[in-house]
């Protein structure tokens, strides 16, 4: 009898952990976090075989550890959640009731940008080359300004996949009248970045169309070692000119600039192994 009450006080107080990780509802729980570990990102598992959307979300706990959920695997009927707690690493599978519940519950922290203690910001910027017909490698990008509003710098964030992915594309788009396919075999992908501020100064950056999640500093630092391997953070005005040189050769299609783009961070991966 005795032995059964302890087993049941076993499984009790395993529940009351899982329902504090899921629920996040613990006001008396002590701040840990700052400072951070040294934990700098995660790449998730492709959730499809051919889709790395991973419908990545992020909430922030009492303690100051961050919770990101992600669907693990797109199923025909039923769909996978996974969580896991980016400083201390703990991973929790989400039934899609706990998954609801949990976002019933909690704030997403999805910025647009991250202000900084000096004035300065890191944000994501769109421009409209065009309303119908967008140029997925050439409107997005982001920045960092001076607390006056100037650019001090501008980044592309590039993901390269490990085989190229058929894509579809808009072959009615004016780049693309001289290109006889209604696709391409995607090799790299901008990123459309999601930001979440830090206490210390850094701040998270995921993949709001993919599958990974970066801790940066206000320079644009990282310890991830998806970088120069998955992931590559190259400066704006290298990208433009690999445009410009594009399109004085008439070779501006969605095809070209996704095989000259990877070929550029191939030869970046290349050379940062040396």
């Amino acid at each position: 009898m005795i032995k059964k009450r302890r087993f049941v006080s076993i499984i009790v107080v395993f529940n009351l952990f899982l329902l504090i990780f899921i629920s996040l509802s613990s006001t008396e729980e002590t701040k840990k976090y700052p400072p951070y570990p040294e934990v700098w990102g995660y790449e998730f598992p492709w959730p499809g075989k051919r889709n790395r959307y991973a419908a990545i979300d992020v909430a922030k706990t009492p303690n100051g550890d961050f919770v990101v959920t992600y669907i693990k695997n797109w199923g025909e009927k039923i769909n996978k959640y996974e969580g896991i707690l980016f400083f201390s690493g703990k991973k929790k599978d989400f039934t899609k009731s706990d998954y609801n519940e949990f976002w019933r519950k909690n704030k997403e922290l999805k910025e647009k940008k991250v202000l900084f203690n000096d004035g300065t910001v890191v944000e994501q910027i769109s421009i409209a080359t065009s309303a119908h017909c967008p140029d997925p490698f050439y409107d997005c990008y982001i920045a960092k300004k001076g607390k006056d509003g100037k650019f001090i710098d501008k980044k592309m964030l590039l993901y390269l996949y490990d085989e190229p992915l058929r894509s579809n594309i808009n072959r009615y788009c004016e780049r693309n009248t001289s290109y006889n396919k209604d696709y391409i075999l995607k090799k790299v992908d901008n990123v459309y970045a999601k930001f979440v501020p830090l206490e210390d100064g850094t701040f998270l950056i995921y993949d709001a169309e993919g599958n990974f999640i970066i801790r940066f500093d206000e320079n644009f630092n990282t310890k991830s070692t998806l970088m120069s391997r998955k992931v590559f953070l190259i400066s704006r005005s290298d990208y433009e000119k690999i445009y410009d040189k594009q399109a004085k050769e008439s070779k501006i299609n969605d095809q070209a600039m996704n095989d000259v783009i990877a070929k550029y961070l191939i030869n970046l991966k290349e050379e940062d192994k040396k």
